[in-house]
């Protein structure tokens, strides 16, 4: 048994399909050896934006044969009345490389049927292994594609170099013009002269003793990048905000992870502290720095590919883009705050949000609408009800702040900050923090009652406004995140064990709504209720269960889910059939 490489040598590929492109690798090689009968040990894929790499271990020198009856026509057209084969027979047994005689007839639920018992003998893994890997290259898809030579072969970025190895011998195929061999190359900034790679084990290990090390192996580089950023973070005194999507993605868009450790102007420490680590993780890929109260600190440590010297030169020039950037970052919010909150908000009349269902600003009127009604059907308090009429007043005005404009996953925390500035409660300025919580399906959710119910109205709103004007996710498409904003609602109603049903919600934010022809809002029940079918798909309840509960729509959620608890307990008590 012998193992096996293939690597794609291509262009710098955008750190986000890095990942999802490995995956790929490995499952189609998975199915294309299992549909070739090709047996193995493991399957391991690594790599970096330049390089998509898989190993294939312990790798069968052939594949298995193959036996397989196939079934022909019905067993009396195997000989005429003279005792010849007829001609559907011979056909029958040519078309699969046998002489009529070596047909069978075997006894079927459908009566009798001439059938072909063949063999197909394994192929040598050196012959199906070239095919298997110019399928898993032509497979591979990406969330953009170029074409960039005279075949229009596409892919996420130009290939440059194939590597195709059994054992010690070269596997040779052809993709885009570009032939297989044994050679890879360096990090790009550290010349072009080939790496020649003499079989498959010796893959990681040979980049790994280059001049320039390049670490192909994503885990090896993401404990290397951690370590360093560990390190430098360390020297200065503090610790580094290690926020795993920028380690995912740096990971992504290095070969060797180097750090460098710089400072900042005291002054930036005068801006809210997610705008200047936003600022620093999302635009800038640097890691913030903190003490162990987690308060921010003057530094940075920054990320390049590769170790090299003039390294104070790099560092001065990170400074300068930080610098320049978190400038602007004072200036947008300046303006902010010399403009004010009410500005903000008497601007969002100039912001459309959908076709026939108004602007911002009306939209905003329609929550702090919705928002009022939940609390008044909740039962709270004259206070709770006064605060969260405050923060719905004002739930989109960051929406047309400079920071917002261009910071946008900013939003909801700047309307707080902004709150604040113009000294609103607290309770108020924590509802509009949390107003756009959760984020994803399963991300936090809001703390505070006044955030729950604020953040459940703008939602309701989003999803009644979207169905009324026909814009109902269909298949996998679901451009506007309804189903997040659905699954929220219901996380959110369940958390808060929010007592008001369904059918009151809809109904309540349909009334809000301008009047259209073609409103399709009576679907928006069924699309609720089957995010909450999934939570309780996810919580391991059977489909009867889940089917036994469907039209309880009188109750709220949370009684439904009780009740359907109390089933799932009453049918392992054996009361249930």
């Amino acid at each position: 048994m012998k193992n096996a490489l293939l690597e794609i040598f291509c262009e710098h590929l955008p750190a986000r399909f890095l990942i999802p492109a490995l995956n790929q690798m490995k499952d189609l090689a998975a199915r294309f050896l299992n549909e070739r009968n090709l047996k193995f040990d493991s399957l391991r894929v690594y790599g970096t934006f330049r390089r998509l790499v898989l190993e294939i271990d312990g790798l069968a020198a052939k594949a298995e044969d193959i036996e397989k009856e196939i079934k022909g026509p019905p067993a009396k057209l195997l000989k005429d009345f003279a005792g010849n084969y007829t001609p559907q027979a011979s056909g029958f047994a040519e078309k699969n490389g046998l002489k009529p005689q070596q047909l069978t007839i075997i006894e079927t639920e459908k009566g009798p049927f001439i059938y072909a018992e063949i063999k197909i003998k394994g192929l040598p893994a050196e012959k199906i292994l070239p095919e298997i890997f110019t399928e898993i290259i032509k497979n591979l898809t990406f969330p953009k594609s170029m074409r960039w030579e005279i075949s229009g072969f596409k892919f996420a970025r130009p290939v440059r170099g194939l590597i195709g190895l059994y054992g010690n011998k070269i596997l040779r195929f052809e993709i885009a013009g570009v032939k297989s061999g044994r050679n890879t190359y360096p990090i790009s900034s550290f010349g072009k002269k080939p790496i020649k790679i003499i079989s498959p084990e010796s893959y990681i290990e040979t980049l790994r003793n280059q001049p320039q090390p390049i670490l192909s192996d994503i885990e090896e580089r993401k404990r290397t990048l951690i370590n360093a950023v560990n390190s430098a973070s360390s020297k200065l005194g503090y610790k580094a905000d290690l926020d795993e999507d920028l380690v995912t993605e740096s990971v992504s868009f290095t070969e060797h992870p180097v750090v460098l450790a710089g400072d900042m102007d005291i002054k930036f420490l005068t801006l809210p502290k997610e705008l200047v680590t936003t600022a620093l993780k999302k635009q800038l890929k640097m890691f913030p720095v903190l003490d162990e109260k987690g308060i921010l600190q003057p530094h940075f440590i920054a990320l390049r590919d590769g170790v090299s010297v003039n390294s104070e030169e790099v560092r001065t020039g990170f400074k300068n883009v930080m610098t320049a950037r978190l400038t602007d970052a004072i200036f947008f919010f300046g303006n902010d705050i010399k403009a004010g909150i009410n500005a903000m908000k008497e601007k969002l009349a100039l912001v459309n949000f959908i076709d026939g269902m108004g602007n911002m600003l009306q939209k905003t009127e329609r929550v702090e609408s919705l928002a009022a009604f939940f609390a008044e059907k909740l039962n709270l308090t004259r206070q709770t009800r006064q605060d969260i009429q405050k923060a719905a007043s004002f739930c989109y005005a960051d929406l047309t702040s400079s920071v917002v404009y261009e910071f946008p996953e900013l939003q909801g925390y700047m309307g707080c900050v902004y709150a604040q500035k113009a000294g609103f409660k607290e309770e108020v300025c924590k509802a509009m923090g949390e107003f756009y919580m959760p984020l994803t399906a399963s991300s936090r959710l809001p703390q505070t009652l006044e955030g729950a119910i604020l953040s459940l109205a703008g939602k309701i709103d989003t999803l009644a406004a979207n169905f009324a004007a026909g814009q109902i996710p269909t298949g996998s498409e679901d451009p506007f995140a309804l189903r997040r904003q659905a699954m929220g609602a219901v996380r959110i109603i369940l958390d808060k064990k929010l007592n008001i049903t369904l059918r009151e919600i809809i109904d309540a934010a349909s009334a809000e709504l301008p009047p259209v022809e073609s409103s399709q809002i009576g679907r928006l029940y069924d699309f609720i209720w089957q995010r909450f079918a999934n939570i309780l798909e996810g919580e391991a309840f059977e489909q009867d269960e889940i089917a036994a509960i469907e039209n309880l729509n009188n109750k709220t959620l949370c009684e439904t889910y009780t009740i359907i608890k109390a089933l799932r307990i009453a049918r392992k008590d054996g009361m249930l059939a």
